[in-house]
């Protein structure tokens, strides 16, 4: 009976290593396929935001991901760079574009706080009225992404400020 509770032992302990190594490689292959997704989601988020095309050359780890600048993607650059040459503050990764680490050139909106201050300064210093006008840094995104000027004044704030030309100039 002491030969049958060793083996037991041992059976036990094998079995349980056995999990042990099934339940890591399976957390460790759970873990990589989330991370896979996460930026891949990424990719895809700054793909649609910066109208890049995209190239998918391994969507598995290491994820290879090709995006390139569209016709779309120059008028957002234009009017970002715009806006930046008037307030410096606006940073403007000339480095980065050109690299096309467009990861690294989304990183320049993170700061809510300075899109906001740079919107704020520029009805500030136009001539045009924006009283009653609830601007916020969604304003300024909205404008440089999609040229958006619906809830506010946007397009004459830009155009007194010599952002972009006036509807009579074009």
């Amino acid at each position: 009976m002491n030969l049958s509770l060793k083996y037991r032992v041992l059976m036990i302990v094998v079995f349980a290593i056995f999990i042990g190594v099934f339940l890591y490689y399976y957390g460790t292959k759970a873990r990589q396929e989330q991370a896979v997704a996460e930026e891949l989601r990424e990719y895809s988020y700054i793909a649609r935001e910066y109208a890049l095309d995209a190239i998918y050359k391994s969507t598995e780890f290491p994820v290879e991901v090709e995006l390139y600048p569209s016709a779309h993607t120059e008028a957002i650059l234009e009017r970002w760079k715009a806006i930046s040459d008037r307030y410096p503050e606006l940073d403007y990764p000339e480095a980065a574009i050109e690299a096309r680490d467009w990861i690294e050139v989304h990183k320049s909106f993170e700061d809510t706080d300075l899109l906001n201050g740079v919107i704020r300064k520029m009805y500030k210093d136009a001539t045009v009225t924006s009283e009653g006008l609830g601007v916020s840094y969604i304003t300024l995104l909205d404008y440089i992404f999609y040229q958006k000027y619906e809830a506010s004044n946007i397009e004459d704030v830009v155009i007194d400020l010599g952002i972009e030309p006036s509807r009579e100039e074009e």
